[in-house]
Order: structure tokens, then C-alpha cells, then sequence
């Protein structure tokens, strides 16, 4: 139910003397400020290397200014290592991958589903009466099975 990734970001978290629960829990605060943190690094790293930075939010929306010249080398560096950073959280959290990601990507793709449409930004709207991904679903099943 791990991917290979997160078979690779487990060895590195081993390594790196982090912890790795056997089963889905909620981290400990300290783990979860600093999975926020490594987050939010990769993550401004990554707007760093499109060319952008933050200068401050609006409701929950980032607003961005064009900064710098996009680096593509720094991009492909940027989302590999947010893909490691997540991953690992989820590693912390004792959640393997497989499942929720195939669960959220069928999900996604249900999402152009008939009356969906564009936001002026280009971002995709949902259809009418579209529905989240059953997360909690999934979570209750793997944990029911580990008992």
C-alpha cells in the first residue's frame, strides 16, 4: 500500500532519525510544526523557481508579484522535493500512499464531469453536486483492518 516514493522518502526518514508510526495516528505537535515547516519551504521554494513571490494573502488566496526570472532546473528540483515533503507527512502520520492518492486522482478526473466550468484564473470549477473523495472512508477501512 506504499509506493516506491514513499518507500525511498521512509529510508531517507530513517536516516534522518525521524519518526515513522506502524499505523494512522495524529504526530505529535514538534512533528507537525515541523512538517509544516518543511511544507511551506519547499513550497515557497518552488513559487521562487516560477518566477514569483508572496506578498500576501487575501482571504485564503496567495497574491503573488512576478520577482525573478522561472528557473526550470530549480522548478523540477522545487516539486520533487514537495512531493518528498508531503509524502514524508504523510510517512509521519503512519498513512501509506497508495490508496488516498489513487482515491484523490480518480476524484480529480470526476471533476470534469457534465456542468463543470473555469474560474477566470483558469482553475477548474467543480461540477454541480460533485463529492470530496471519501477519505474518512478509506482511513476507517485501513485502520479496521489493522485490528
Amino acid at each position: 500500500m506504499k509506493s516506491q516514493h514513499q518507500q525511498s522518502v521512509e529510508e531517507f526518514m530513517r536516516l534522518a532519525r525521524q519518526e515513522l508510526p506502524p499505523s494512522p495516528c495524529m504526530p505529535s505537535a514538534a512533528i507537525r510544526q515541523l512538517r509544516a515547516e518543511l511544507i511551506y519551504e519547499e513550497a515557497m521554494e518552488t513559487v521562487q523557481a516560477l518566477g514569483f513571490r508572496l506578498v500576501g494573502v487575501n482571504g485564503n488566496r496567495p497574491m503573488f508579484v512576478e520577482s525573478e526570472k522561472p528557473n526550470l532546473i530549480e522548478l523540477i528540483d522545487g516539486c520533487c522535493d514537495v512531493a518528498v515533503v508531503t509524502t514524508g507527512t504523510l510517512s509521519a502520520c503512519g498513512v501509506p500512499d497508495e490508496i488516498f492518492q489513487a482515491a484523490v486522482n480518480e476524484n480529480n478526473l470526476a471533476k470534469f464531469g457534465p456542468g463543470h466550468s473555469w474560474r477566470a484564473d483558469g482553475k477548474l470549477v467543480k461540477p454541480p453536486g460533485h463529492k470530496p473523495p471519501d477519505i474518512e472512508g478509506l482511513l476507517k477501512s485501513l485502520t479496521q483492518g489493522a485490528t
